[in-house]
Order: C-alpha cells, then sequence, then structure tokens
C-alpha cells in the first residue's frame, strides 16, 4: 500500500498537459509511520516518512513534475517524457505509454503474490463512502470546502481477536478543494486545474494508472479506482489533505505472534501511518526554459532503472 500510495502521488504529477499560462504549483507532502520495526528489520522499507516537496511546473504543452529527487519533463504535443533521478543524476527518455507501462508493472502487486493468495483475493470487500462535512476554510485566499471519504477493505481470512469478518483495512481521508467557481477568479488556480483535466481526457490521470497497477487482481481493479474518483470528485486539485490508515485486530495478531517469538513489527491499536499534504505555493510566474531541459552532467540510464530509484524493495 505504501508503494502505491507513492507511485499515485508520483503519477497525478508527472503527466504531461496543456495550460494556456505560466504556473506553478508546490505542495509539502508526509507520511508519518507508526509502527515500530522489529530489530533487525527492513529500516529502509518505508521510504518519505519526513517532508518531501511535490512540484508541479507548466507552460503550454510542456510541464515539470517532481517528488522528492525524482521528477519528469513532460510536453503532450510529442508524448515524449524524460524522467530525471536527481539524486543519482541520471535520466531516461521514453514514450508515455511505454512510461505508464512500466509503472504500472513495477508497482502492480500481481506479480509478487502467490496464485493462491490471488484466488482468496477475488472475494475481497472494498467500500467507498465520500460525503462533504459542509465545512469550509480559505487556503492561501482560496475558498475551500472539506469533503470525508472512508474507505474499507475487507480479506476474508480469519484473524486472532477478531470479529469473523476477515481482515480489515480502513482508510479515512479529509481532502480540501476549491469551491466552485474559485478557478475562474484565481489565474494559477484556473491553469492547474486545466493541466489535471487534459491528463483525465487522456487516460493518464490517477484513477487509470490504479485500475492498470491492480490489472492482475480484477476483484479490486474496479473498486480502487471508485476510491480515486472519488478522491478527484470535484476537480483534481487538492489544496490540502489529511488521511490515516488503521487494521483492527491487527495490534492483537502481532502480539500473539511475538509473544510466540517472532520477529515482528510492534503496531499500535490507532493508525498505522498518517498522510498529509499541504499547499505551500500556487502562482503565475514566469517557469524558466531549464525547468524543461535535462540539467547539466547527467547520464542517460535505462527507464526502469531510474523508475526503481525512488522504490526501495521494487524488484532489481
Amino acid at each position: 500500500m505504501k508503494r502505491l500510495s507513492v507511485l499515485f502521488l508520483f503519477a497525478v504529477f508527472s503527466v504531461p498537459g496543456v495550460a494556456f499560462a505560466d504556473a506553478t504549483f508546490r505542495q509539502v507532502m508526509e507520511i508519518k509511520m507508526n509502527m515500530q520495526l522489529p530489530t533487525g528489520g527492513p529500516q529502509g522499507a518505508f521510504p518519505f516518512s519526513g517532508p518531501t516537496e511535490v512540484v508541479a511546473r507548466v507552460r503550454g504543452t510542456r510541464s515539470y513534475g517532481s517528488f522528492g529527487q525524482v521528477a519528469s519533463i513532460g510536453d503532450s504535443s510529442t508524448d515524449k517524457i524524460i524522467l530525471l533521478d536527481h539524486a543519482n543524476k541520471r535520466y531516461a527518455t521514453t514514450s508515455m505509454s511505454d512510461y505508464l507501462d512500466q509503472m504500472a508493472k513495477i508497482a502492480s502487486p500481481g506479480g509478487q503474490i502467490p496464485q493462491q493468495a490471488l484466488d482468496l483475493l477475488k472475494n475481497i470487500e472494498v467500500k467507498v463512502d465520500a460525503h462533504e462535512t459542509g465545512r469550509s476554510e480559505q487556503i492561501f485566499g482560496i475558498d475551500a470546502g472539506e469533503t470525508e471519504i472512508l474507505f474499507t477493505m475487507t480479506i476474508p481470512i480469519p484473524i486472532p481477536g477478531g470479529n469473523g469478518n476477515g481482515m480489515e483495512m480502513n482508510g479515512k481521508f479529509q481532502v480540501w478543494k476549491p469551491k466552485a467557481g474559485e478557478a475562474d477568479r484565481v489565474p494559477a488556480l484556473r491553469e492547474m486545474a486545466v493541466y489535471y483535466e487534459q491528463a483525465r481526457k487522456t487516460g493518464r490521470d490517477a484513477a487509470s494508472m490504479m485500475t492498470k497497477m491492480f490489472g492482475a487482481m480484477p476483484a479490486m481493479s474496479d473498486k480502487m479506482a471508485e476510491f480515486v474518483a472519488a478522491m478527484q470528485k470535484g476537480g483534481a486539485v487538492t489544496l490540502r489533505m489529511h488521511g490515516e490508515f488503521t487494521m483492527p485486530g491487527m495490534a492483537a495478531m502481532m502480539a500473539q505472534a511475538k509473544a510466540n517469538g517472532a520477529n515482528v513489527p510492534s503496531i499500535p491499536d490507532g493508525p498505522l501511518f498518517e498522510f498529509n499534504s499541504n499547499l505551500k505555493e500556487l502562482n503565475t510566474d514566469p517557469v524558466p526554459d531549464s525547468a524543461f531541459q535535462i540539467p547539466a552532467g547527467y547520464q542517460e540510464a535505462p527507464v526502469t532503472d531510474v523508475i526503481k530509484a525512488f522504490l526501495p524493495g521494487a524488484a532489481k
């Protein structure tokens, strides 16, 4: 789930769109892990535990999107995309369609799950409920409204101390988006709305990516797309978001395993991890040509290597 959330966010900020003027959209994202890994465990398995900057910059058909140390440069008029690995100073050039296929292949859990488990997942249940809370606030001078999204995924396997329904993962999100009419009033917001709408029309939006990622698990793909569609209701531009995931019964199961001598994580009764994203900059200042160019000194590398660079634990 953690890897998917990272890929989901990077996909959103790396698809090329079409805008009419320059615009910059900058957010800071943070994922807080509340579980304690066992001694000797894979401490590097949870990347981006600290604040990570997410940036989208657009000019006409050209776009630049970054997620921490990984970025992309796109041009919707040519369908070419350049991936940048800033940490290792390397880049890869490919088509947008190949990029999406590679992202889906690396992110998809299907190839990492035994057939027996996939058969079990055919009976998985996913429920999504989205409703407006009625709360409103001004964020960066933009009138915003809050939507709460509740997500429940139930896997039909017994767990000690459970309620007999199986293993559950619950997600709760508070999503703040501009109110109707704000995009017409705020130029930078209008440009970013056009940017994301173009991605949706061409099938390069987050919902399409999520469907691809779960392509090997047909029982889940439609429901995950429903979840992403709920997240995007009211527009793809999000000004603020808080999310948290819980797994009822998991703490008791891990405690029992630990009592039996297993080296397992310590699981809290509350959220396993929390996610926060906050808008830090939105403007229509001129975007320099250098934003759409490969930095000097970067070496070309295979596209799969560049994508895997920001996915600790991905198959090499």
